[in-house]
C-alpha cells in the first residue's frame, strides 16, 4: 500500500513538474520540457483557462485554422498582449461561447479578431436546434467562472494519472524533434505538418488533405441558409448585438479566413459556390450595420491564396500554407499587418466587405477559381 501511494506521490511530482499539457507552465527548460508536445490533445482543458491567467487585451478567436496560422508571439502585433484562443474543430457556437466567457471575465480585453468559415454557418447537423431568441442565445454562451473546486477538478485527475506520466516522459523524449506544440500563449506550431511533408512528401499530403476537404462538403445534411438560427448570421449578428449594448470597449475584426485556391475548387466542385458567394453577401450586409466593426475577405485571389505547391520541391512546404485549409504564421502576419494598417498596399486584397464591395469580392472569387497559380515569392 505504501509502495502503491509513493509511486502516485512519485508521479505527481514528476508530472507537475514537467507539465506535459501546459496546465500551469511550470518553470521550463528548453530540451527538456519546454516544448508541450502533448498538450495538443488537451487544448480544451488548458487553452481557454490559461488565457484567463495571463488576461491579455487581445484575443484571436477561431478553428484549427487561427491556431496553426497566427504566432501570438510574432512581433505584427507590436505592444498588444496577445493570446490565440483557438480551438481546432470548433464552429461559431463554441467560438462565440468562449469569446464572450473571456470578454465578461476579463476587463482587459479591448480586441477580438474572429476568423470565419463558410462550414461554419452550415446547418450542419439534421435537426437544427434553432431559431433562437437573442436573449436564448446569450443565455446558451454565459459560462460562470471557474470555481477553486472546478479547477481542482480539471487538472488533480491527470496530476497524479501514470497515463499523464508516460505523457511527461513522452514530452521529455520529443523535445528535438518535429511534433506540434502549444505556445504559451496558445498557437500551434505545426511542426507535425514539416515533418509530414519530410516524410511523404507534399504532393501526397496535399492531396490527401484535399480528399477530406471534399469528404466533409459531399455531406448531405451541409446546407446554407442565412437566416437566424444556431448556424446563422443571425447568430452572430446576436453576438455583436451582445458587444455593443454591454461591452462597448471591445473592438471587433472580422475576417474569412484565406484558403488555398485548390479548397475553392472543392467547394465549386461539390455544389456549394452558390451558396458561398451568397455568404459573403450576407456578411457585406451585416458589416453595413455595424460600420465601426470591419470585415475583412482574405478569402480571394492574390499572390498568397494562389501559391503554386510546386511539386518539384516534394519535401519543401509552402510558404503560405500548410495545405489547402490550413495557411502558415507567414500569412498570419499578412493578414495582421492588412486590417492593422491605415492604408491597404493592394485595394484587391483584402477586401473590406459592405455592399459597396462585395460585388467586387464577388467578381474576385470567381475570377479566382481558374486563375493561373503562381510561383513562390
Amino acid at each position: 500500500m505504501v509502495f502503491i501511494v509513493g509511486l502516485f506521490v512519485l508521479a505527481g511530482a514528476v508530472n507537475a513538474f514537467i507539465d506535459p499539457y501546459g496546465f500551469y507552465w511550470s518553470p521550463t527548460i528548453e530540451g527538456f520540457n519546454a516544448r508541450k508536445t502533448q498538450a495538443d490533445e488537451r487544448v480544451r482543458e488548458v487553452t481557454p483557462f490559461r488565457a484567463l491567467d495571463l488576461q491579455p487585451d487581445t484575443l484571436l478567436i477561431g478553428s484549427s485554422r487561427v491556431q496553426l496560422g497566427f504566432a501570438a508571439e510574432s512581433e505584427v502585433f507590436g505592444e498588444r498582449k496577445v493570446f490565440n484562443l483557438a480551438l481546432p474543430g470548433s464552429g461559431l457556437t463554441e467560438n462565440l461561447k468562449y469569446a464572450l466567457w473571456h470578454i465578461r471575465q476579463n476587463p482587459n480585453v479591448r480586441t477580438l479578431i474572429i476568423g470565419v468559415d463558410y462550414r461554419y454557418f452550415l446547418n450542419n447537423y439534421g435537426n437544427d436546434p434553432g431559431p433562437w431568441t437573442a436573449q436564448e442565445l446569450m443565455d446558451k454562451y454565459n459560462k460562470a467562472p471557474e470555481a477553486a473546486l472546478e479547477k481542482i477538478q480539471r487538472i488533480y485527475p491527470a496530476l497524479f494519472s501514470l497515463d499523464t506520466l508516460q505523457d511527461s516522459l513522452s514530452t521529455v523524449l520529443q523535445q528535438g524533434g518535429l511534433y506540434n506544440h502549444i505556445t504559451p500563449l496558445g498557437s500551434n506550431t505545426g511542426d507535425y505538418y514539416l515533418a509530414t511533408i519530410k516524410a511523404e512528401g507534399k504532393q501526397r499530403f496535399f492531396k490527401h488533405q484535399q480528399i477530406g476537404v471534399q469528404q466533409r462538403f459531399e455531406r448531405e445534411q451541409y446546407s446554407y441558409s442565412g437566416e437566424h438560427g444556431l448556424f446563422g448570421i443571425g447568430m452572430y449578428k446576436t453576438f455583436i448585438d451582445e458587444l455593443v449594448a454591454n461591452h462597448p470597449q471591445v473592438t471587433l475584426y472580422t475576417f474569412i479566413n484565406p484558403y488555398h485556391q485548390s479548397y475553392w475548387q472543392v467547394i465549386e466542385q461539390t455544389g456549394h459556390w452558390p451558396d458561398y458567394l451568397q455568404w459573403k453577401r450576407d456578411l457585406a450586409a451585416l458589416a453595413d450595420t455595424y460600420p465601426q466593426f470591419p470585415f475583412y475577405d482574405f478569402s480571394l485571389p492574390s499572390p498568397e491564396t494562389l501559391e503554386d505547391p510546386d511539386y518539384a520541391q516534394n519535401h519543401k512546404p509552402m510558404k503560405w500554407f500548410w495545405e489547402p485549409a490550413h495557411y502558415r504564421p507567414a500569412m498570419g502576419d499578412r493578414i495582421i499587418e492588412a486590417m492593422f494598417a491605415s492604408e491597404q498596399e493592394n485595394a484587391d486584397w483584402p477586401i473590406r466587405l459592405t455592399s459597396q464591395t462585395v460585388d467586387r469580392a464577388i467578381a474576385l472569387s470567381e475570377a479566382g477559381l481558374g486563375a493561373k497559380p503562381t510561383g513562390l515569392n
